[in-house]
């Protein structure tokens, strides 16, 4: 996965960087690397969390099946688990202001998202990956294209975020 180089790059070479991760997949079984994204949030707990979120189980369906857990309801209200951070669903502005850094505008740093997936979960968060106009009949180069979805909603700029 993309995210896991670019992850340890930061944590390794930029001490003031603080990092954000939100992982979304079907089921928890689905996470890649979850035992090494685990142990760099807790090698790195100022600099580094991860949050999951998973599309395919309901919060009922996911506590049934890992058992107990450390369940507190956090300032909004909502319950939160706090041996494992997960969200449930594919995406939405309320989960990004969760999991993710603010947009730069309502910030004192800086803030780059990067966002990795396939086509349709792309377009969901950020606008479709566009191609630049073919050559010689070959296909066109990827192209950032507008920024749209649900990056765009939550009050980010084109400029901070990256589709790949």
């Amino acid at each position: 996965a993309p995210h896991i180089q670019i992850l340890r790059i930061l944590l390794r070479d930029e001490p003031d960087a603080i990092v954000k991760l939100l992982f979304i997949n079907r089921h928890a079984e689905d996470i890649l690397l979850k035992t090494e994204l685990d142990a760099l949030s807790r090698e790195y707990p100022r600099r580094f969390t991860v949050t999951y979120s998973l599309t395919g189980v309901t919060r009922e369906e996911h506590d049934r099946v890992k058992g107990p857990s450390s369940m507190e309801i956090s300032a909004t209200g909502e319950l939160i688990d706090t041996s494992d951070t997960f969200e449930y669903g594919r995406g939405s502005v309320d989960m990004i202001r969760r999991a993710l850094p603010p947009p730069s505008s309502q910030s004192e740093t800086g803030t780059m998202i990067f966002v990795c997936g396939m086509d349709g979960f792309v377009e969901h968060w950020s606008g479709p990956v566009m191609r630049a106009p073919s050559v010689n009949g070959k296909k066109g180069p990827k192209i950032q294209g507008p920024l749209l979805g649900l990056l765009k909603d939550a009050g980010y700029d084109a400029s901070e975020v990256f589709k790949y």
